[in-house]
């Protein structure tokens, strides 16, 4: 009767390692054409906003290990909504085409040959790669004592990956270590991220990391990691669901009588009257 979830579609948010990696253009089209839209405007003023109250840059340097959707996420409104000047953000990628074309968008950013590199003097790390590659060989690529390349002492290491606990970051030689759960409408500009760190940063640190995580969506600090866990259900699978029944709906709707077209569009603006109305 009903036409099943795409395995496609659903694999993007139920593993966890992969749940980043849905094209937002393949997220804007299932939203729909209005929500776009309303999105749009609400994340532009959103960020807009708390841009408006910055006049210096976050970090003297932000160094991204890893290019991927995610990590475009937060690149694009830090340098598009003033919170970072491209020429203070560095990129590595074991892909050089993908750090080609930040590139092409940002000539000023800049692009680094090794994970030493692009982490040298940097205050703001992020680690965007995939969960599977946080191994030994990863972090002995981080500089040690002696090395060409420095370690800064107040450096804060910001973790994006999936289902990877605050001590599987210890060996970066980092201090100060922040994990977060985004999601993938973060791809979008309406994320949700769940996040926790260390003791050791300073409230200011934790105002910086807030911005950064806010600049793509929304965010919550928990001081228990065990919540980042639980968020991973509702939050990080949870737009899975919304698929799965938006999915549902529209084919009861073809079941009944409706094109496929007519139906998505009342599932659709059904969805996005229901969001504004919660939003009232």
């Amino acid at each position: 009767m009903f036409r099943p979830l795409s395995k496609s579609v659903l694999s993007h948010y139920t593993r966890r390692s992969s749940s980043f990696s849905l094209p937002s253009s393949t997220l804007a089209s299932i939203i729909g054409d209005g929500s776009r839209s309303w999105f749009s405007a609400k994340s532009s003023h959103s960020n807009s906003k708390a841009a408006s109250g910055s006049s210096e840059p976050l970090f003297d340097k932000i160094a991204f290990i890893g290019t991927g959707k995610m990590a475009q996420a937060m690149i694009d409104p830090l340098i598009r909504n003033g919170y970072q000047p491209e020429e203070q953000v560095a990129l590595y990628d074991v892909s050089t085409k993908a750090m080609k074309g930040f590139k092409r968008s940002y000539p000023k950013i800049q692009t680094s040959q090794s994970i030493g590199e692009v982490v040298n003097d940097a205050d703001f790390i992020v680690v965007a790669v995939k969960p599977q590659n946080i191994n030994q060989s990863f972090w002995d690529q981080f500089p040690k004592p002696g090395d060409d390349y420095r370690l800064r002492d107040d450096a804060t290491l910001l973790s994006i990956c999936a289902g990877t606990p605050l001590k599987e970051f210890m060996p970066s030689g980092v201090q100060k270590i922040v994990r977060s759960m985004p999601n993938t409408p973060s791809t979008i500009g309406q994320g949700m991220t769940v996040w926790c760190c260390t003791p050791n940063l300073t409230s200011e640190e934790r105002d910086d990391v807030s911005r950064v995580l806010h600049t793509f969506g929304k965010a919550i600090f928990v001081d228990d990691e065990k919540f980042v866990d639980m968020s991973t259900s509702i939050s990080g699978s949870g737009p899975a669901y919304i698929f799965m029944l938006m999915e549902a709906m529209i084919d009861s709707g073809v079941h009944m009588g409706f094109s496929r077209e007519t139906a998505t569009t009342l599932v659709h603006h059904t969805l996005l009257g229901t969001l504004c109305c919660i939003e009232q």
